[in-house]
């Protein structure tokens, strides 16, 4: 049994090992029991030696090709040995299921064949479940061990029941987790990217990078999985109580902090090292780096089948649970990742770094940078990965009772999936002695790869250890016994921090009665105008607004006078929307009106003198106005000195797309009373008066 064991384990990892250092497909149909010698089910460790074998390399076709998704690979992993792990609980002495109770079977039935059947058969029920298109591969899965795929038994007192039901009974408790398993995964959040691939319009926020498919194929990025953060943790705790600081160096109005994060990342790929890059490309690959470094300590400790299905089970949950923070967080700051904020802060000029693949160290166009790995399709605000590896890394602690990892991977002359036949320069292998050292360079892998900036690595290592810790301590109630009866997962309601933050309900207007009838002048204004007026001492006069040139679109007008203290409301007949103009401010401002429904008619509420306009759409805040309503004054003889650096907006108070310096004198074309639009860089654009000096006639 032990030769048979070696030549097993020798074969997995020689088969997995050589496809997923460089991210390669098997073809699974090939995975039969041709390749794995015949033997019987006592003499196998089911996931190890079955399970995974045929599991990764699907994954590898169908789930993630860069085997660098960690959400869907990791939710997969979990729930298949979820499955598995309840099917060993009936023949523990304690243990019960997450989200089945079966009977406990008698002590002289708990053999290693039995459990194995019954972990073969939750394996496949919850493969089926997850992956149907591949059900001949998990067919074959069973009948390459003499087991019948097609035997549906649900009887709790038989190995093949007790499979059948754990399987089926994990699948069912995570079928509305909150990933949107039914919807194939797909974002169920609402979420858009305040920057598309091509423009830039925030430099804090995340830009969607664009992808070459194949020859003259691209595809724009989209935020994997954002949903994950409404997704129901195994641990016991709300994610909604664990925060990030938030990324303030990742603003550019620190201009120094956004710049020197960005420095950091340049200096890092100038000077890579063969093993920094193949650490990059390791941790990258999730399944080879948290999956296989797990089989790993399963067989150097001689787990038994069942012992490693539920630390798998655990050093997977702990990921996900993780994660379900971090993309909370990645959510809720959208932060930039460090190609976009080199290419902000750089543009065209040089940058030294790395030049890519066997170019080595070079000077070029930091428009032109690119990190040694792919950037991943999510905000860069704090690392998922780091924080998948500090999670397994506690989990397992906790579970082996000791830190001790003592694995290598060996990488051959010119194996590097990046820059393959040149790095690394000579055979390489990569150690790590104990879980703290995987986590470590896990983590720091990251800033290596040149896809995060070290803030987001520290905060995840400073806070998903705990995570590790909180599956632990459920995964030791369902071991010993005292778990209470879980019912299916269910999606988390929205983080009440978007709901505080981004939800805007305008607030309600209330129309008081008139004291007085309302004045003939407003009575009589026009067949398409109401006016109910509560002060008596008001005039109103239908306007002719040719003489504002810069308001273009507007349907109606009328202008207000006198006594309006208590208030008018002002209703049009026909549709749009309406701004009050008030002239008797220096320089005038336009404002747009909250607006109520009345009878069908678009009606508003001012209380003091102006004009109430009526437009054919909303305000246009890029043209004639700013995002206050100040009007906007053209200017020819002024110019403005910045005294410190400045933001540059697409429009007064819009949206920032570049930096200004601090001492740079421009050319002030137009002004309202709190921004100068100017043109910088062949751009025109608008910045704060509030920090530039002014020099001619600026109004």
């Amino acid at each position: 049994m032990k030769k048979l064991l070696i030549i097993l384990r020798t074969g997995l990892g020689l088969l997995l090992t050589a496809a997923l250092l460089t991210g390669g497909a098997l073809q699974a149909q090939n995975l039969s029991s041709s390749e794995l010698p015949a033997a019987q089910l006592e003499q196998v460790n089911p996931l190890i030696d079955i399970v995974l074998p045929r599991l990764y390399p699907i994954i590898v076709m169908d789930v993630s090709p860069s085997l660098g998704d960690a959400t869907l690979i990791n939710r997969i992993n979990m729930v298949v040995s979820l499955g598995m792990m309840d099917a060993a609980a009936p023949y523990h002495e304690t243990a019960v299921g997450m989200y089945t109770r079966i009977p406990r079977q008698p002590a002289n039935e708990a053999t290693d064949r039995d459990i194995n059947i019954a972990m073969l058969h939750a394996a496949y029920q919850t493969l089926l479940g997850l992956l149907p298109q591949r059900a001949p591969v998990w067919r074959d899965m069973l009948s390459d061990y003499g087991l019948n795929p097609d035997d549906e038994s649900s009887d709790a007192s038989t190995p093949v029941g007790i499979g059948n039901l754990a399987g089926r009974g994990a699948l069912a408790g995570r079928l509305r987790d909150g990933m949107n398993q039914l919807g194939n995964y797909q974002d169920n959040t609402g979420y858009m990217p305040v920057n598309s691939a091509y423009i830039l319009r925030d430099p804090s926020r995340w830009q969607p990078g664009v992808r070459l498919q194949g020859a003259g194929v691209y595809t724009v990025q989209q935020f994997v999985t954002p949903q994950l953060a409404n997704t129901e943790p195994v641990g016991a705790f709300d994610p909604r109580e664990f925060r990030a600081a938030p990324p303030l160096a990742s603003d550019p109005e620190d201009w120094g902090a956004y710049k020197a994060q960005a420095d950091a990342v340049l200096e890092v790929s100038a000077n890579l090292s063969d093993e920094q890059k193949l650490k990059a490309e390791l941790f990258d690959n999730k399944i080879l780096s948290l999956g296989l470094s797990f089989v790993h300590l399963a067989q150097e400790n001689n787990w038994s089948p069942a012992d490693t299905a539920r630390g798998y089970f655990l050093k997977t949950a702990a990921a996900m649970d993780g994660s379900i923070v971090t993309w909370q967080e990645k959510a809720r700051y959208d932060a930039v990742r460090p190609f976009s904020a080199l290419r902000h802060i750089y543009g065209d000029e040089l940058v030294t770094a790395w030049g890519g693949p066997g170019a080595g160290t070079l000077e070029i166009p930091a428009s032109q940078w690119r990190s040694y790995l792919p950037e991943a399709d999510h905000p860069e605000y704090p690392s998922g990965s780091t924080c998948g590896c500090y999670a397994q890394a506690q989990a397992v602690r906790r579970f082996s009772g000791s830190d001790e990892l003592n694995w290598t991977v060996a990488y051959p002359a010119g194996s590097s999936r990046i820059e393959p036949g040149l790095t690394p320069a000579g055979d390489l292998a990569l150690s790590f002695a104990t879980w703290t050292d995987f986590a470590r360079d896990c983590g720091q892998s990251r800033v290596w790869a040149g896809v995060h900036f070290p803030a987001a690595v520290e905060v995840s290592a400073a806070i998903c250890g705990g995570f590790g810790d909180l599956a632990y301590d459920y995964f030791r109630t369902l071991l010993d016994g005292t778990a209470p009866e879980r019912p299916a997962a269910q999606a988390l309601a929205v983080d009440p921090w978007f709901t505080a933050a981004r939800a805007f309900e305008p607030e309600p207007v209330v129309v008081p009665p008139s004291t007085t009838p309302t004045p003939e002048t407003c009575r009589a204004v026009s067949d398409n105008i109401y006016i109910m007026a509560v002060n008596s001492g008001v005039d109103c006069q239908l306007l002719n607004t040719s003489g504002l040139g810069l308001l273009a679109g507007y349907l109606d007008a009328v202008k207000l006078s006198g006594e309006l203290s208590l208030g008018v409301q002002i209703c049009f007949r026909d549709g749009g929307s309406l701004i009050f103009f008030d002239e008797s401010s220096v320089p005038p401002t336009i404002a747009q009106l909250a607006t109520h429904d009345v009878s069908n008619m678009v009606c508003g509420w001012i209380n003091q003198p102006g004009t109430v306009m009526l437009m054919a759409s909303a305000l246009d805040k890029a043209s004639g106005f700013d995002a206050a309503g100040n009007a906007i004054a053209p200017l020819s003889e002024c110019q403005i000195i910045t005294r410190e650096h400045l933001n540059f907006r697409d429009a007064p108070g819009g949206q920032r797309y570049d930096v200004i310096p601090a001492g740079e004198r421009l050319k002030a074309i137009a002004r309202t009373s709190g921004s100068f639009k100017v043109e910088y860089r062949g751009n025109l654009g608008w910045v704060s008066a509030d920090y530039v000096s002014a020099e001619g006639a600026c109004g």
